[in-house]
C-alpha cells in the first residue's frame, strides 16, 4: 500500500504508485482490501458519501449554469482524484473524462508544478488543451486541489462543454479548421486563480478572446462552486473517518473496481478475437480552408480488433488505421482512452463505481502518426476529435455486443450510430456575437437493435448517459432560431428481425439575427459510407444528411394565416418542398459555411443504428404498434418485412393479412436466391476489380494509407485477396 509520507513530492508519489503496480499487478500495490474486508458497511458508506458529494456538486452547477449545454442536456461531470491524479469516483454525466482529467493532473505533476508553479490550498487550475489530455477543446476542465492541513490529499475536477471557445469557424467543433490556432483558445493547465477566486487577468483574457465570454466565465464560476462543495464535503469525510482511512480507502476503491472489472469481463464475455472496421470521411476540398495542404478530400480506414483473454483482461488494437491529415478530426491517445471510458461506463460499469480501476484491465494499441494518434499534434487542429473517436468506438460497441451475445447476455447488447447537424456563428436575437450548437440532437438518435428486442428509440447517444433534447423554449432564448418541426422518422430505421430504434428529424429557421453563418456539426465520421454497426445480419439504417431551403415564402405564408406544411416525408420524394417555395440544397458531404437568413429552413435527417437478423423473420404482430405510432409505414412493412397490412376504417386499427404475408415472404426468399451468386464467384469478381484498381480514387488512397502505416494490415489484405507480394494501390 503506497501512502504519502510528508517528505514525498507528488512526482515521487506518482512514480512509487506506478512502480508498485508494475511489481504486483495491483493498483498502488494493494494486495488486500483491508478497509472493505474489516468493515464492509463503513466502506460502502464512505463510497456513497463521496459519490453523493460529486452528484450534489454537479447538480449545483447545473442549476446555476449560464449555459444551456449544462442546464438542458447536462454536458458536465465532476470527478475526485488521488494526489497522483488517479480517479476515485465520478458523478453522473459525461463520463468520457474518467481518465483524461486525471491525465491533466499527472501532466502538471510531471511538469514540476509543485515547485515551479506552486500548488496551494484554494488554487484554481484550468485546461482545455487536448494535446495535454482530454477530448475536444470545447471541454474545459476546472481543477482544485484538496488539502487537509498542509497535505494535498486529493483533487476535484469539473468538466463543462462550452458553446464558444473563440474558434475561427463556427462554433466550438469547427469542421474547416486545418491548423491548431484556428480551434480557438487553448488553456494549457494554467493557474487561473487563488484563494478560491478567479484572477482578473484571466477574466480579461477571456473577455477579449471569446464572443460569448459571459457564458464561459459564468461556467467557470459554477465549476469552482461545485469543486468547493466537493472539497468541503471531502474535508468533512476526513474529519469523520480519519485521514489514514481516507488515504487507504480511496485507493482501495480503485483496486476494488479493477478486480470487479476483471470479474465482469470473465463473466459476460467469451474469450477470443473480435474484429470490425469503419472509416472516417473528411471532405474539405470545397471548404474555406486557409492552409492549402488541407484543401483535399480524404477517407481513412479505422480497423478495431478486441482480444478478450480468459484472465479477464482485454486489448483493443487499431493497427491498420490510416494516417493523420490537415483537418480537425485528428484524435489523440488520450482522446481514444476517453472513448474507451464512456464505452465501458455505458456497457459494463454502470453501477456508480466506475473509476480508474475500470480501465486498468484494458490495454490500447493506438499506432503513432495515424489519424487516431498523430505525433505532430501541436501543429494540428483537434476540434473534431469526437468525429473519429465516436466513429471507431461505435464499432467497438458492436464487438462488446457480440461477446455479450455469445455468453448469453442478450438484453444488454447495445449499439449506436453517429449523427450530424448544423452549427452556427453570428449574432443572436439580442445583437450579441457568439456561437451556436444545438446539442439537442443527442436526444434524436435511435440505437442499434438489441439481442432480443428492438433498439432504443430517440435516446441512444452513447457519448452521454443522459441523452435529452432539452427544452426548446430555453434553446430559443440562447440561440437565434425557431424550432419548427420535430418528428419520428420511420425511414431512419435499420431493419431486421429486431429493428433499430427510430430517430427524430428536425427543422429550424434563423430568427432575429442580423447575420448568421452555418456549417456542419459532425457527430461522427461516416458521411457517405454506411456504418457496419450490426452484430451480425440485419440491415444498416439509411444515411443521415442535412438540407437547406433558401429564399422561401414562409414569412408570407405566416402573415396570411395559412398553415405551414413542413413534413419531411419519404427521403426520395420529399414532402415539404411541395408546400414551401424555395431553393433546396442537399448537403451531400459536409455543409460549406454559408450565410442563412430568417425564413430559410435548415433540415436535419438523423440516421439510426442497425437492425439484427432477417427482416423476413420479424413477428408480423410487432409491426402493428410501429404503424400506430409512426415508427414504420405501410410501404416499409410490405417491401422490407413482407407483411401485408390494411387499415380498418371502422375500427381505426391496422390488421394483418396472414395468408398474403406468408406468400410475400416465400416470394422474397425465392427472389433472394435468384439474385444471389456463389461466394467464390463474388470473391473472384471483387478480386478482379482490385487487381485492375477499378475503385473510387478516395478509396484507393484510403487503402494505400493503411498499407503505408501497417505492414500487418498490408500482408493480411494481400493474403485475403490472393494478391501479388508487390501489390499496392
Amino acid at each position: 500500500m503506497v501512502l504519502r509520507k510528508s517528505p514525498q513530492t507528488l512526482k515521487e508519489m506518482v512514480d512509487a504508485s506506478q512502480r508498485a503496480y508494475d511489481e504486483t499487478g495491483c493498483y498502488a500495490g494493494i494486495m488486500d482490501l483491508e478497509a472493505k474486508e474489516s468493515d464492509p458497511l463503513k466502506y460502502e458508506l464512505f463510497h456513497s458519501r463521496i459519490l453523493s458529494s460529486l452528484i450534489s456538486g454537479r447538480e449545483t452547477t447545473r442549476m446555476i449554469s449560464a449555459s444551456p449545454f449544462v442546464r438542458e442536456v447536462a454536458e458536465l461531470c465532476i470527478g475526485i482524484y488521488t494526489p497522483e491524479g488517479d480517479n476515485i469516483a465520478q458523478s453522473t454525466g459525461i463520463q468520457v473524462h474518467i481518465a483524461t482529467m486525471g491525465e491533466v493532473i499527472k501532466w502538471m505533476i510531471n511538469n514540476e508544478y509543485e515547485t515551479k508553479v506552486g500548488i496551494a490550498d484554494g488554487d484554481l487550475f484550468c485546461s482545455n488543451d487536448n494535446s495535454i489530455a482530454g477530448l475536444h477543446p470545447a471541454d474545459v476542465y476546472d481543477i482544485l486541489p484538496i488539502f487537509w492541513k498542509d497535505e494535498l490529499v486529493a483533487w476535484v475536477c469539473t468538466v463543462i462543454m462550452e458553446i464558444d471557445i473563440g474558434s475561427v469557424n463556427p462554433p466550438c467543433m469547427a469542421v474547416p479548421n486545418v491548423e491548431r490556432a484556428t480551434d480557438g483558445i487553448r488553456i494549457c493547465a494554467e493557474k487561473i486563480g487563488s484563494r478560491d477566486e478567479i484572477r482578473r487577468d484571466f477574466e480579461i483574457r477571456i473577455e477579449r478572446t471569446i464572443g460569448m465570454y459571459q457564458t464561459f466565465l459564468l461556467d467557470r464560476k459554477g465549476a469552482v462552486a461545485a469543486n468547493i462543495r466537493v472539497r468541503e464535503e471531502t474535508k468533512n469525510l476526513i474529519g469523520e473517518f480519519g485521514l489514514d482511512y481516507f488515504r487507504q480507502t480511496t485507493r482501495e476503491l480503485i483496486e476494488d473496481e479493477r478486480r470487479t472489472q476483471l470479474a465482469r469481463i470473465k463473466q459476460r464475455m467469451v474469450p477470443g478475437r473480435y474484429r470490425n472496421v469503419t472509416a472516417v470521411e473528411l471532405y474539405l476540398k470545397d471548404q474555406p480552408v486557409s492552409w492549402l495542404p488541407g484543401k483535399v478530400d480524404t477517407v481513412r480506414l479505422m480497423p478495431v480488433e478486441m482480444t478478450v483473454e480468459p484472465s479477464g483482461t482485454l486489448s483493443i488494437d487499431f493497427d491498420g488505421t490510416g494516417e493523420w491529415g490537415w483537418h480537425s478530426m485528428n484524435a489523440t491517445e488520450s482522446g481514444v482512452r476517453g472513448g474507451l471510458s464512456i464505452g465501458l461506463v455505458q456497457s459494463m460499469c454502470y453501477d456508480g463505481r466506475a473509476n480508474l480501476g475500470s480501465l486498468l484491465p484494458c490495454q490500447l494499441n493506438v499506432p503513432i502518426d495515424t489519424v487516431l494518434n498523430p505525433s505532430r499534434v501541436l501543429e494540428l487542429p483537434t476540434a473534431n476529435i469526437w468525429t473519429s473517436t465516436i466513429q471507431v468506438f461505435n464499432h467497438w460497441l458492436t464487438l462488446i455486443g457480440s461477446a455479450f451475445y455469445l455468453r448469453g447476455y442478450r438484453e444488454e447488447v447495445f449499439g449506436f450510430r453517429t449523427s450530424f447537424g448544423f452549427q452556427a456563428s453570428g449574432y443572436n436575437q439580442h445583437g450579441m456575437k457568439g456561437a451556436f450548437l444545438p446539442v439537442a440532437i443527442a436526444g434524436y438518435i435511435g440505437g442499434c437493435a438489441r439481442g432480443v428486442a428492438d433498439g432504443v428509440d430517440m435516446g441512444a447517444a452513447y457519448y452521454t448517459p443522459e441523452p435529452d433534447i432539452g427544452n426548446f423554449e430555453v434553446w430559443e432564448m440562447f440561440f437565434p432560431n425557431l424550432d419548427l418541426y420535430r418528428r419520428i422518422d420511420p425511414f431512419s430505421v435499420g431493419h431486421g428481425r429486431f429493428r433499430s430504434g427510430a430517430s427524430m428529424n428536425g427543422i429550424w429557421t434563423p430568427h432575429l439575427s442580423q447575420f448568421l453563418m452555418v456549417s456542419s456539426a459532425m457527430g461522427g465520421g461516416a458521411v457517405r459510407l454506411l456504418d457496419n454497426t450490426a452484430l451480425f445480419g440485419g440491415y444498416p439504417s439509411g444515411r443521415g444528411c442535412t438540407m437547406s431551403l433558401s429564399q422561401t415564402n414562409i414569412k408570407e405564408t405566416v402573415e396570411a394565416g395559412n398553415p405551414l406544411v413542413l413534413d419531411i416525408g419519404h427521403p426520395a420524394h420529399l414532402e415539404f418542398p411541395k408546400h414551401v417555395e424555395g431553393q433546396l440544397t442537399v448537403h451531400d458531404k459536409i455543409v460549406i459555411p454559408a450565410e442563412v437568413h430568417e425564413g430559410d429552413l435548415l433540415i436535419t435527417i438523423t440516421p439510426s443504428g442497425s437492425g439484427l437478423g432477417d427482416p423476413l423473420d420479424r413477428r408480423p404482430e410487432s409491426v402493428l404498434p410501429d404503424l400506430e405510432n409512426g415508427f414504420t409505414t405501410e410501404e416499409i412493412t410490405r417491401s422490407i418485412y413482407g407483411i401485408e397490412v390494411e387499415f380498418n376504417e371502422p375500427t381505426e386499427k391496422w390488421e394483418i393479412d396472414e395468408m398474403t404475408t406468408t406468400i410475400n415472404r416465400e416470394d422474397k426468399r425465392k427472389q433472394r436466391l435468384a439474385r444471389g451468386v456463389p461466394m467464390r464467384q463474388w470473391w473472384g469478381n471483387a478480386r478482379q476489380r482490385i487487381m485492375e484498381k477499378e475503385i473510387d480514387p478516395l478509396l484507393k488512397d484510403m487503402y494505400q494509407s493503411s498499407m503505408k502505416m501497417s505492414a500487418n494490415y498490408t500482408q493480411e489484405y494481400r493474403d485475403f485477396w490472393a494478391l501479388p507480394d508487390e501489390f499496392v494501390f
